[in-house]
């Protein structure tokens, strides 16, 4: 778990650890996750972490797919697109954003965690 992760982010990773709860993935967080290990050269394995998702019963990876682009559509109120796709997604789970991103806080569209 990283260092820097807020109270209730850290208490949401835990509990999901538990099995108190379950963690959603958009795939974009996926993605973005490899591009900045891939960047930064760090010394994580992605594929030990996808790994790790897809055995856990208490992570659930979101795809993006028309249901999820539908409601992009409509986020006006968030400029970055990836952003967009992870609000969506969160939307149609009806679940919290795990982040510290101001848009998405300010926007509104979602509760978040940090």
């Amino acid at each position: 778990m990283p260092e820097k992760l807020g109270l209730l982010a850290k208490k949401a990773f835990e509990e999901a650890e538990e099995g108190k709860a379950t963690i959603i993935i958009p795939t974009i967080v996926l993605a973005e996750l490899l591009y900045l290990l891939e960047k930064k050269k760090a010394n994580k394995d992605f594929g030990k972490i996808v790994e790790k998702v897809e055995k856990s019963s208490n992570y659930t990876v979101a795809s993006l797919d028309m249901e999820v682009l539908k409601r992009v559509e409509i986020i006006k109120n968030i400029p970055e697109l990836h952003d967009r796709i992870i609000t969506a997604t969160a939307l149609i789970f009806n679940a919290k954003i795990i982040t510290k991103d101001s848009q998405i806080a300010k926007s509104k569209n979602v509760g978040v965690v940090w």
